[in-house]
């Protein structure tokens, strides 16, 4: 079941926030664009996989979709998600239009970009290493 939380609510963002909140603690980011095929799940499954040798626990992971992309991509989520059970991750959603904007606004945070088959390779930013699925990690 799902509960919202108001302002009001015993169980406020304030009080949450002070017991350790799972939205209060950092996260490793690790952003999507491009096609999400066969090649690109099983990178994403290893680059979870070094995060948990790493003894990393909280993943962001945010796809930049095309339009129309979503039917396969939801059989693909599935089968990252679960292979990786022991880890806190919360999953995000944008439209691949709005890549290069989010990159900018997020100019010196630590993101690693894992660009699959048919995306482009954005401009510098700060912060940002960017991998190719099959290809080496560059800065």
């Amino acid at each position: 079941m799902l509960k919202l939380l108001s302002s009001n609510s015993p169980l406020s963002s304030e009080r949450l926030a002070g017991a350790g909140c799972l939205f209060s603690q950092k996260f490793l980011k690790i952003w999507f664009a491009g096609e999400l095929d066969e090649e690109a799940v099983e990178h994403l499954k290893r680059k979870l996989g070094e995060v948990l040798a790493r003894r990393g626990r909280r993943i962001l992971l945010r796809f930049y979709l095309e339009e129309g992309s979503h039917e396969s991509y939801y059989d693909a989520l599935r089968n990252i998600l679960l292979s990786n059970v022991s880890l806190s991750i919360v999953v995000e959603e944008r439209p691949a239009s709005e890549l290069e904007r989010d990159l900018e606004k997020a100019s010196g945070e630590e993101i690693l970009l894992v660009l699959g088959r048919g995306a482009s390779k954005p401009s510098r930013s700060a912060g940002l290493i960017v991998e190719e699925v099959g290809g080496d990690a560059r800065e």
